[in-house]
């Protein structure tokens, strides 16, 4: 079947999901004002529920719903390593043990790991496998030390009860390591090298999940250990300033990329460093902003990512100038990408958009230089997606492809795309 053949009966089909999404929509909005009218939750000495699990957790299983959609697709393996994957990754968000804690964040890697290995189907997979390993899994060990040291001095592995002391022999260093090491997973620079190399060789719902809720775990261990250091010391202010300035080069890097999957991969490397600045510049009732705006990173992410995967499988290719050609037969197709892109831009009404936003007020009031710097960042930031949409919509031309089962992957696109572009009505 091609792609022409959909415009008769699409906007059927997105009326049919516009009408489901708006139900789930009310019906998560009360499930979540609940929640959330709770700061936390305990069940027994593991497990919290709280504003930040809550809204990972959200990201993970729309993740996992849409990734259902498409399961037809996957070999039972994949199927089995990406369930362990998200069902670790929810365990992480709410875990208040360290030792248990560490145990799903490893297990919600690992699975990857043997996905890109047995799964990818690019040839240089192993040297991605080892970038992967080098940069991701080996650190997982000097992790586990430091939270060894840190639960022995506390007198217990509940990292609640940790205070972080500002002495050699109380943990201070231990505290900065340990950050660091959760940096490198995110990551945020000078550790940035892996992720493109991983994303140009791994499949794309491993590329999924990388940028989906992957690097938002680095980011929630940071915050779980080491909240009372972040702004002075993890976080600097020379810090995020240099974060700033190689975001802007992401960028650049991004607009000369041909590769969808890695022109997606510098785009989300330079949008996460929000998120360090959030941690620099936002007062305490203000911090639950980083993870909202990790909420929608991850959405827009996501479903990029499987648009990619979509049009891959028909086209067999992963270059833009191609893949336009594949676009151009459907008139819903070239609406989704439009608005793929868009979401993965922060164009308004994404709850990336509110979010930067809040986040540029806060600064400006920190520093004039952080305000200059982010108006920078935005501006530069919406410029290069823009190009990307004016080139999808300019000069069609239509290469019609014989393959029926793309309804799955426009379902599962649809889903993640309404949901990155009404959940700020949520929140």
């Amino acid at each position: 079947m091609g792609f022409k053949k959909f415009d008769w009966y699409s906007w059927s089909i997105v009326v049919g999901l516009g009408s489901f999404l708006i139900m789930v929509l009310v019906g998560l909005s009360f499930m979540g004002l609940g929640l959330l009218g709770l700061y936390s939750v305990e069940f027994g000495q593991l497990f919290v529920v709280d504003s930040v699990s809550f809204y990972l957790s959200i990201l993970s299983l729309f993740l996992a719903v849409s990734l259902m959609g498409v399961s037809g697709g996957l070999s039972p393996l994949s199927r089995m390593m990406l369930g362990g994957s998200v069902v670790s990754s929810v365990l992480c968000y709410s875990c208040i043990n360290g030792l248990w804690f560490w145990v799903f964040y490893e297990m919600s890697i690992l699975p990857l790991l043997l996905l890109l290995i047995a799964e990818s189907p690019y040839s240089e997979r192993f040297i991605a496998s080892w970038y992967l390993l080098g940069y991701v899994v080996v650190s997982s060990l000097p992790m586990l030390l430091c939270i060894l040291y840190l639960g022995g001095i506390s007198g217990s592995y509940s990292f609640q009860l940790w205070l972080p002391e500002f002495s050699l022999g109380g943990g201070f260093l231990i505290y900065i390591i340990l950050s660091v090491m959760f940096i490198t997973k995110i990551p945020l620079p000078p550790f940035h090298v892996w992720l493109p190399i991983v994303h140009a060789e791994a499949s794309s719902p491993v590329s999924m999940c990388l940028s989906g809720y992957i690097m938002k775990l680095g980011l929630l261990g940071v915050c779980r250990f080491s909240y009372n250091l972040l702004s002075d010391y993890i976080f600097s202010d020379y810090y995020v300033l240099i974060s700033l300035c190689f975001a802007t080069l992401f960028f650049f890097s991004a607009a000369r990329e041909l590769d969808g999957k890695r022109w997606l991969a510098f785009l989300s490397l330079s949008h996460i460093v929000i998120v360090s600045l959030c941690f620099n510049v936002c007062s305490y009732d203000n911090v639950l902003l980083s993870f909202l705006y990790c909420l929608g990173h991850g959405l827009s992410a996501g479903v990029t990512f499987m648009l990619l995967w979509m049009i891959y499988d028909v086209s067999g290719t992963r270059n833009w100038v191609v893949l336009k050609g594949s676009l151009s037969g459907s008139l819903l197709l070239r609406c989704l990408a439009v608005a793929c892109v868009s979401s993965a831009a922060s164009v308004p009404p994404t709850i990336n958009f509110f979010s930067e936003v809040m986040i540029l007020s806060d600064g400006g009031f920190v520093s004039m230089l952080f305000a200059y710097m982010m108006s920078l960042y935005l501006f530069i930031g919406g410029l290069i997606p823009l190009f990307l949409v004016g080139c999808l919509l300019s000069r069609h031309y239509s290469i019609s492809f014989g393959c029926g089962h793309i309804s799955s992957y426009i379902m599962s696109i649809s889903f993640l795309v309404g949901w990155c572009f009404l959940l700020f009505l949520v929140f």
